[in-house]
């Protein structure tokens, strides 16, 4: 009697696993039957693929050459892209020497005869000769010149430019107006271009300071004016 059971219940439970195995490969063929190949990403790169024209490699021979030295580079140096760009000098590149506080020494931007009115303006300054430095001025301009004076009295506690009264009590007695130079030499820096303005920095020195301006010209007729003077730095020693 209860190996009979024993039968029975086997022979259940494999028509239950059988007819189990049967539903789940009729849901697999269904859902086979309903996948959409087009949908995936790798029918679409193997479509684009097939249909795209592809061109000849172009120096297949000098793509693929193993390169262990360039002439002008060390052997000793592993070649990567930017040595190699590093390698190759641009034409008519020149290096200009840097300062700091102050930039690029790089003055090829500045013409001739703007460079002739920035020269003749640095001297006078240097020599202390106001008079020749308001000419580079138009009139309605020259209070920028005064300014530029009242902020060197009060930045080196010493005068620069004479007062008008000094002037005329020169005149009155005859006397030479009395020369102060401040500034022992001078050089220029690397001009901004600001529309019709040219901002050019300007390093005055001497042994006990040196001051740094930015000087705005434009050209007028022809000939080159100042129109501002603008402290930008300044050491003392």
């Amino acid at each position: 009697m209860k190996k009979s059971v024993v039968h029975f219940f086997f022979f259940t439970f494999s028509a239950f696993l059988l007819s189990f195995g049967f539903a789940s490969c009729s849901n697999a063929s269904q859902i086979g039957e309903n996948f959409d190949e087009t949908d995936t990403l790798r029918y679409t790169a193997e479509k684009l693929y097939s249909t795209t024209n592809w061109t000849e490699a172009i120096e297949t021979d000098r793509l693929t050459a193993s390169v262990s030295s360039v002439k002008g580079i060390s052997s000793k140096l592993n070649l990567t892209p930017l040595i190699l760009a590093a390698s190759v000098p641009a034409e008519d590149s020149k290096l200009f020497p840097n300062l700091k506080n102050f930039g690029s020494l790089d003055t090829s931007l500045i013409s001739p005869s703007l460079r002739k009115t920035l020269t003749s303006f640095c001297e006078a300054l240097s020599k202390n000769d106001d008079g020749a430095a308001e000419s580079f001025f138009k009139k309605e301009n020259l209070y920028s010149l005064a300014l530029f004076y009242i902020d060197f009295k009060r930045i080196f506690d010493q005068t620069l430019g004479i007062s008008e009264y000094e002037k005329t009590q020169a005149e009155a007695t005859e006397e030479k107006k009395p020369e102060v130079a401040f500034f022992d030499t001078y050089m220029l820096g690397q001009p901004f271009l600001d529309g019709i303005y040219y901002e050019v920095p300007v390093l005055l020195v001497n042994k006990k300071a040196t001051l740094t301006l930015s000087v705005f010209c434009f050209e007028d007729s022809g000939s080159w004016k100042i129109d501002q003077v603008q402290i930008a730095d300044w050491e003392i020693f």
